[in-house]
Order: C-alpha cells, then sequence, then structure tokens
C-alpha cells in the first residue's frame, strides 16, 4: 500500500506544481525549454562538423582498415601452418593404411 501512496504522491506533485503556475510562468517555462533544445541542436551540429570529430572518424576508418589487413594475414598464415601440419602428416597417414 505505502508504495502506491509514493507513486500517487510522485505522480501529483508536477501536475499540482503545474496547475499552481500562472498561463505567464508556462508560457516562459515553455519558452526556456524550446530555447535550451535549439542550443542543444545548434552545438551538436557544431560538434558533428568540427574539424577534431571528422579526424576521429578518419582515425578510426584507418584503424579499422588495418584491422582488416592484419585479420586477413592471420588467416593467411593460418591457412598455410594448416596445409604444412598436414603435408608433413601426409605420409604418415600413407604408412599406416
Amino acid at each position: 500500500m505505502r508504495p502506491i501512496l509514493i507513486l500517487a504522491a510522485a505522480t501529483l506533485a508536477p501536475a499540482l506544481a503545474l496547475a499552481a503556475c500562472t498561463k505567464a510562468e508556462t508560457q516562459d517555462a515553455a519558452g526556456d525549454v524550446r530555447e535550451a533544445a535549439k542550443d542543444v541542436g545548434q552545438e551538436a551540429k557544431d560538434a558533428a562538423n568540427s574539424p577534431a570529430i571528422k579526424e576521429v572518424g578518419n582515425e578510426i576508418k584507418e584503424a579499422a582498415g588495418d584491422l582488416g589487413k592484419v585479420a586477413k594475414g592471420a588467416v593467411a598464415g593460418a591457412r598455410e601452418a594448416a596445409t604444412e601440419v598436414a603435408e608433413e602428416n601426409e605420409p604418415e597417414a600413407a604408412k599406416t593404411n
């Protein structure tokens, strides 16, 4: 029962606070929220277009390319090693047959 009362109080408190605001205060708060959203949006655009972020993106692409080359080399090395082991063990398999 107690959690229900706490939940009800938590739900009603903002509603009562909003009801207690005058229309002018509500409009002023809404304007502040819109202005803050514009500021955040502009800052996000600025950050996305910044040279530093673009450089980080280029470095990530370069690192991914390097990783691909290393992985490709590792696969080729493993394939070569497996072939060598198979060739070394091939005569033994022929002897046992």
